[in-house]
């Protein structure tokens, strides 16, 4: 019975290992169309991609922590039908290089916005997921102006959003990101680092890790209730309700704390498959160009 239990083990780790490679070979696989591109912003030097047709109203894609433009193929096309995409790789990220200056989302913003200056870009709707939307929401309250309009994809506006009692996400702890825990065979951890290793920049995101450890709590958002309060420019907030990373009713509260906040909610949609599943980018395309007004 033990050499029983000792060989179901292996092909469960086998099958886990299997798995992972697959996922992490996805994620990487080159954006259909998509053209990749750099520039330098500071010392710091930022890859991102376009696809669709230039001539059509630009939007600027943020994807989520650890995760990079790539990842997000199947919306990126999706939305290029209609719309000129850039996908940017945030700093430390995907291909982007690490800066000398604080990794912080004030920072980030204005390094994005650094970028579409650079494009010639003088007003863009933007769309972030998870820490893209914390992103996208800082963008809107710093620079008002540049954005038309946002959408916000199963994110947050402080802490108070992240549910840190899941083992599925246990490398984010009530203390920040742990890059080693007790439990180092977290599998979307190991998924990242795979892929990331199919980027060649293993080396990089192992810095970037690094660095996010480092921050210990203060990796986590703060913005206060007067501050989302004070953002006019039209966000849609997009809910995943199955989401075990952020609270679903948190979100639904920040999209009725902003001025003009919209509510989506998708009730079979979890952190990840809210932009992976076909069902899901189909509403979620729909409901993004009915909100940008195509």
């Amino acid at each position: 019975m033990k050499n029983l239990k000792n060989i179901l083990f292996v092909f469960i780790v086998i099958g886990l290992q299997n798995c992972t490679n697959l996922i992490s070979y996805q994620m990487t696989r080159p954006i259909n169309t998509a053209t990749m591109h750099n520039e330098t912003i500071n010392d710091l030097t930022l890859f991102y991609y376009t696809l669709g047709n230039e001539d059509n109203p630009p939007i600027v894609f943020l994807h989520g922590i650890l995760a990079f433009t790539e990842a997000y193929k199947k919306i990126l096309l999706s939305l290029s039908k209609q719309y000129f995409v850039i996908g940017i790789d945030l700093p430390g990220h995907g291909r982007s290089t690490i800066s000398s200056y604080p990794y912080d989302i004030n920072n980030i913003s204005q390094d994005v916005i650094r970028l579409t200056e650079k494009l010639g870009l003088n007003q863009f709707y933007l769309v972030g997921h998870s820490m893209g939307g914390l992103i996208t929401l800082s963008i809107c309250e710093q620079f008002p102006n540049r954005v038309i309009k946002g959408v916000s994809i199963a994110s947050l506006y402080n802490v108070e959003g992240i549910e840190f009692n899941n083992n599925k996400y246990n490398f984010l702890s009530e203390n920040g990101f742990r890059k080693n825990n007790n439990r180092n065979n977290n599998y979307i951890l190991k998924i990242f680092n795979h892929a990331y290793y199919r980027l060649d920049e293993e080396e990089k995101f192992s810095k970037t890790k690094d660095i996010l450890e480092s921050y210990k709590k203060d990796l986590y958002p703060q913005f206060t209730v007067s501050q989302v309060q004070s953002i006019e420019t039209p966000i849609l907030i997009v809910v995943a309700e199955k989401d075990r990373l952020i609270k679903p009713e948190h979100t639904k509260s920040m999209a009725k704390l902003l001025k003009n906040g919209t509510l989506l909610s998708l009730p079979n949609a979890n952190h990840g498959s809210v932009l992976s599943s076909k069902r899901n980018i189909k509403i979620l395309t729909n409901s993004i160009y009915s909100f940008f007004g195509s």
